[in-house]
């Protein structure tokens, strides 16, 4: 059943129809040699951004769970070959070519939504390592990705304090509710952080997708918090307050839990 409120089960098939053309048009390109070398890490960042957004497009088309994790598992592979602080890290100094130890604000969003879909599909330690690696590749300190990874990962110990502009961070604004619900020992609390979060701060001006369910031509893939979703499952949060908000992903956080298979004859054959 389709999961997505905004737009119907046709538009998400003609969307992610016309996406994979982009994609196979953007690999003929590369193959043919027409991409400048000067693009190349943009062409790889963006056909992982492309297949990411499909992912996000089956979800709220309603493709089962075991659909989105595998799809999810040939994504973070993509990411690992397009990832690359060139194209994804805030730059600065005196001629604007200096690399801060920051990721711009859709690459950040991008790398949370990784993090918090690998904790909910419940990828192996090894796949999420990879993620890990990539963000200690680049020095990136940040309170929101450390909580996350620190949920698979309980030895993690974090580098270096997380550095942002107070007074100019759009991360900083955007997150807000969400890091303190992370903070919070009082679970109440947290759940009307958290749900603050969903209502008022999600769905922004800065991000990469605002208002794309208006736009004339094929953009939106779905409004999915799955930041907050982790949020929730990793603190154990009563979501009732918000459970139907339509960026909530809820059935991500509440999976029904796989029966263990049984042993000897019939446990070889799947039962």
């Amino acid at each position: 059943m389709i999961r997505d409120k905004i737009k119907d089960k046709s538009y998400f098939e003609g969307y992610i129809s016309q996406i994979k053309s982009i994609v196979d048009k953007s690999h003929q390109n590369y193959a043919n040699g027409i991409i400048k070398d000067d693009r190349i890490l943009w062409y790889k960042l963006n056909v992982f951004g492309y297949n990411f957004d499909i992912l996000i497009a089956k979800y709220s088309l309603g493709f089962d769970i075991a659909k989105i994790k595998n799809d999810y598992l040939q994504i973070l592979e993509m990411l690992s070959e397009g990832w690359s602080e060139q194209v994804t890290k805030v730059k600065g100094g005196s001629e604007n070519t200096e690399l801060w130890d920051q990721y711009m604000v859709s690459p950040y969003a991008k790398m949370l939504q990784m993090l918090s879909l690998g904790y909910l599909l419940n990828i192996s330690d090894q796949n999420f390592q990879i993620l890990v690696d990539i963000i200690d590749r680049d020095n990136i300190s940040d309170n929101l990705y450390e909580f996350i990874i620190k949920a698979r990962f309980a030895d993690r110990v974090q580098k270096r304090p997380e550095e942002y502009d107070t007074d100019q961070s759009v991360i900083l604004k955007v997150y807000d509710k969400l890091r303190k619900a992370t903070e919070q020992a009082d679970k109440v609390e947290a759940n009307k952080l958290v749900k603050q979060f969903l209502e008022k701060d999600f769905y922004h001006e800065h991000s990469n997708f605002y208002e794309f369910h208006k736009k004339k031509y094929n953009a939106y893939y779905g409004y999915w918090s799955f930041e907050a979703a982790a949020v929730v499952k990793i603190m154990g949060l009563d979501d009732s307050s918000f459970i139907d908000n339509q960026y909530y992903p809820k059935d991500l956080v509440h999976q029904k839990s796989e029966p263990p298979k049984k042993k000897g004859f019939l446990g070889k054959l799947g039962f």
